[in-house]
Parts: C-alpha cells; structure tokens; sequence
C-alpha cells in the first residue's frame, strides 16, 4: 500500500506543479485553454493547486501512516468523482480521444485501489 501511497503522490504532485507552472500545457494535451487572465487564474487553481494537494496528502500519508486510510479515501472520492464525470461526459459526446481514455483508464483504476487498500487498511485497524 505504501508504494501506492507513493505512485499517487508522485503523480499527482508531477501533474500539479507542472499544470501550475505552466496552464497552458493543457490546450495541447487536452483541449483546454484559458480565454483571459481569470481562466488562467483558475486552470492554475483546479489544475495546479487541488493535484499539489492531494499529492501532498498521499506525501503526508507516508510520512504519518495513521493517515494513510483518509488519504486512500480522500483520493478514492476524487478519482471516482472525476473519472465518473468523465465518463458520463464521454457517453454524452459520443467519442473520446486517446488522452480522455488514459485519464479515465487513471481515475478508474485509482479510485478502485484506494477502495481495496482503504479497506484492508481499515480491516487491520480494527483487527489489530
């Protein structure tokens, strides 16, 4: 479970920081561009700032182990909210690109992992 823990907060971390260094990279990978100052602002606060955080909880989580099944539970509603936004989004468009697929085939996978470590987790705290 820790290698994980660790996999979700390189990950996210990667994303996070590039995204807020540099929003823009989105409109070549994914479509998604900023029309003003304000978009900006805000691709790098969803993009950017939330992924730093939650890649700083999963970091958080290594370093303080009682954490680790809040943290799994915390990326789980995440990922699965994501990728069910998403997924719903892609039945309405009727297509997706190869990008959409492998962010799905992520936040799918993730929110499934943190749902069977946060349960073996939670398993062992009560048992031991």
């Amino acid at each position: 479970m820790r290698w994980f823990l660790g996999y979700l907060a390189v990950a996210w971390l990667a994303i996070g920081g590039w995204l807020f260094i540099d929003p823009s990279a989105l409109s070549a990978y994914a479509g998604v561009a900023a029309a003003t100052e304000d978009g900006i602002v805000e691709l790098r606060a969803m993009y950017g700032g939330m992924e730093l955080a939650i890649g700083l909880a999963a970091l958080w989580a290594l370093w303080r182990p009682r954490w680790a099944c809040h943290v799994l539970f915390l990326n789980g509603i995440v990922t699965a909210g994501i990728g069910a936004g998403r997924l719903f989004a892609v039945m309405l468009a009727g297509s997706a690109s190869v990008y959409t697929l492998s962010a799905l085939a992520f936040e799918l996978s993730a929110a499934a992992l943190c749902w069977v470590f946060a349960k073996r987790l939670s398993g062992e705290q009560r048992n031991g």
